[in-house]
C-alpha cells in the first residue's frame, strides 16, 4: 500500500520535498489557504493535490514546512483536525525551531492522539539529479503492536 503525505506549505523547499515524494509515487497532499498564486502554481508543478486543512490529515505523515515563526500557529491550526481524525497521521515540524519551540508543539500535538516527531531539513531543496536535502529526526522508539498499530515507548 502506497503512503501518503501532507506537505505545508508549497514554498519553494515544500514544492521541491513534494515533488521529490511526488515522482517516488507517494501521493502528496497540500493546503493552499492564505497562500499566493505563486504558490498554488509552484504544488501543481510538483504534483501536489491541493486540500481542505481537514483533509491532510488522512495522510500517513503531516509535514511542517513552514517559516520557523509559523510553526506553533500551524500546529494550533492542525490541531482539531488531528483530534478528530479516527487514524491518526504522524505529524513531523521539519523547521528550524528551538527546543522550546518544539515542546510548545508537543504539548499542542500531544492531546490530539497524534504521534509528533520534531525534525529539520539539513540542505538545499532538491534539485533534479541530485540528492538530498536530508530529514534529521528526534522521536521517542515506536513499539510495534499486532494489527499494525503502534505505541511511542
Amino acid at each position: 500500500m502506497a503512503i501518503s503525505v501532507a506537505i505545508v506549505a508549497p514554498g519553494n523547499m515544500g514544492a521541491a520535498i513534494g515533488r521529490r515524494f511526488a515522482e517516488d509515487g507517494v501521493r502528496v497532499t497540500t493546503s493552499l489557504a492564505g497562500r499566493s498564486a505563486a504558490s498554488a502554481k509552484r504544488a501543481d508543478a510538483a504534483g501536489m493535490q491541493a486540500v481542505v486543512d481537514v483533509a491532510l490529515v488522512q495522510s500517513d505523515l503531516v509535514l511542517s514546512i513552514v517559516p520557523p515563526g509559523d510553526a506553533i500557529a500551524f500546529a494550533e491550526r492542525m490541531a482539531p483536525h488531528l483530534a478528530s481524525a479516527t487514524t491518526k497521521p504522524v505529524f513531523i515540524d521539519c523547521d528550524a525551531i528551538s527546543p522550546g519551540t518544539a515542546a510548545r508543539i508537543a504539548e499542542i500535538i500531544a492531546p490530539t492522539g497524534a504521534p509528533f516527531i520534531d525534525g529539520g531539513i539539513i540542505g538545499a531543496r532538491p534539485q533534479p539529479g541530485s540528492k538530498g536535502p536530508v530529514l534529521y529526526v528526534s522521536a521517542r522508539a515506536r513499539v510495534a503492536r499486532a494489527g499494525g498499530s503502534g505505541a511511542w515507548a
